[in-house]
């Protein structure tokens, strides 16, 4: 069940506040002409602003892209407010579009829009509320899955949910409380807000507020991870978001096929022993025999396939490396279901970041 506040959010280009258009412009990426837009929407009572860009020279209805993005240092003043959507957000989501998405990116709450292409460098669009962490973030991004999948442009049954640290926990938990995605991809994001070293008491005082952030609880239903085509993948060496929290959100998938990646992908396919982060948990380690070397991933055979749910634990890196050195395997995983499928659109293999 969604959240009441999750259920029919409408998207507009007019400010609900003050009136005011929002920006808008069109680029062209890949030859694609895209057409960009900032809009806002009603979440939980609160206006959100988001950004969403669609290849408006290929032919719809356009495969959706959802890109939840993760947590940067916020903007000097009380209460704090945070970066959601800056220039590396435009060109991410400009840059998908090209390939084929209609791609939006939300701000969350107590966060703002800026950065913008000329002429619209000076606007600046904050969304209402406080940062929740990982809480009713996940209503922001339904909402604006809702807002998109509405539009007669976008293709309702093709969604790619998307999102790294803040915005991984807010894609698992987005996909447990039924948001209608085919594929969902997360990058080290916190999955139990009661084992998790960086856990802020001060917005997750009691185990409950905890738990009810945490996609690895068994009240939030993580099996529905098991319903879509899942990728979960996690940096060893992330001091931010330890490999643990992997390991048992990993230990509560169904049919869970998971690998151990050597990062250096020197030679390609090289596997060790499943982590020690990961021995208190359960988990059906496959093609980690022992010795060094194991079996290449899907990405490194022509044709090859990718089991789902799927957890990636990569040797080393750290919290925001992860993002460029997984890039391959995120793409193979999107690509091969949506080729199959005949999505008409794609990850490209060139890394985008998207914030």
């Amino acid at each position: 069940m969604l959240s009441s506040g999750a259920l029919a959010a409408t998207w507009s280009t007019t400010d609900l506040k003050s009136g005011a258009a929002l920006p808008s412009g069109t680029t062209t990426f890949n030859t694609v002409t895209v057409t960009w837009q900032v809009g806002n929407y009603l979440s939980d009572g609160l206006q959100i602003y988001g950004l969403l860009c669609i290849p408006t020279s290929l032919p719809g209805p356009y495969p959706i892209a959802i890109l939840n993005h993760g947590l940067v240092q916020p903007a000097v003043g009380f209460p704090p407010k945070y970066p959601g959507i800056e220039s590396m957000g435009w060109t991410g989501c400009t840059e998908m579009a090209g390939n084929g998405w209609l791609t939006a990116i939300t701000t969350y709450r107590g966060e703002f829009i800026d950065q913008l292409p000329a002429p619209f460098a000076n606007f600046r669009g904050t969304s209402d509320g406080l940062l929740e962490l990982c809480l009713g973030e996940v209503d922001d991004a339904l909402n604006l899955l809702s807002a998109v999948t509405a539009m007669p442009t976008a293709n309702a049954s093709h969604v790619l949910m998307w999102g790294h640290s803040h915005g991984a926990c807010i894609t698992e938990r987005a996909v447990e409380k039924g948001a209608a995605a085919q594929i969902a991809v997360s990058l080290d994001g916190p999955t139990d807000f009661t084992t998790w070293s960086g856990n802020n008491k001060l917005l997750a005082p009691t185990t409950a507020d905890q738990d009810a952030r945490s996609s690895a609880w068994v009240g939030n239903n993580p099996t529905a991870l098991g319903n879509v085509r899942f990728l979960r993948v996690q940096a060893e060496g992330d001091a931010t978001v330890t490999p643990d929290q992997a390991c048992e959100l990993a230990s509560k998938l169904p049919a869970s096929v998971n690998y151990h990646l050597y990062s250096g992908r020197t030679p390609p396919g090289v596997y060790y022993g499943a982590p020690k982060e990961c021995s208190a948990f359960p988990i059906p380690w496959v093609n980690s025999p022992p010795g060094k070397f194991g079996y290449p991933l899907p990405d490194e055979i022509a044709g090859g396939t990718w089991s789902s749910p799927t957890l990636l634990m990569y040797s080393g890196l750290d919290h925001q490396l992860i993002l460029g050195k997984a890039w391959p395997e995120f793409a193979s995983f999107v690509n091969t279901v949506a080729q199959s499928g005949g999505w008409h659109a794609s990850v490209p293999s060139e890394y985008i970041p998207f914030y």
